[in-house]
């Protein structure tokens, strides 16, 4: 299986959908680039399959590229478990932090 963002500008709004494995042998030259004159992204998980910290540094590393421009970030189609799994590592609290102008 393999790994594909599938990306769409609506406005001022980034929707970034995640399709099938995030993990250390798909997300190999992994590039995020925020297009100009954007202020929100919202990201899709519901068609993620499976994610390892590799996956999870990736996210982070979209998390840090937002914030670092003032961009508010947005998650959807979390299941039970992602939810569960990003709450354990502290992604959630990383991203509330981060927009309230924090440093973590």
């Amino acid at each position: 299986m393999s790994f594909e963002l599938k990306k769409e500008v609506n406005e001022s709004t980034y929707f970034v959908k995640i399709v099938g494995l995030m993990d250390y042998s798909t997300i190999d030259g992994f590039e995020f680039n925020i297009p100009e004159g954007i202020s929100k992204i919202v990201v899709d998980f519901a068609t993620l399959d499976f994610i390892d910290s590799t996956g999870i540094g990736a996210i982070l590393s979209i998390i840090y590229a937002a914030t670092e421009r003032g961009i508010f970030i947005e998650f959807v189609g979390l299941n039970e478990t992602l939810s569960d799994l990003f709450k354990t590592v502290g992604v959630f609290d990383i991203i509330e932090v981060l927009q309230m102008g924090g440093t973590k």
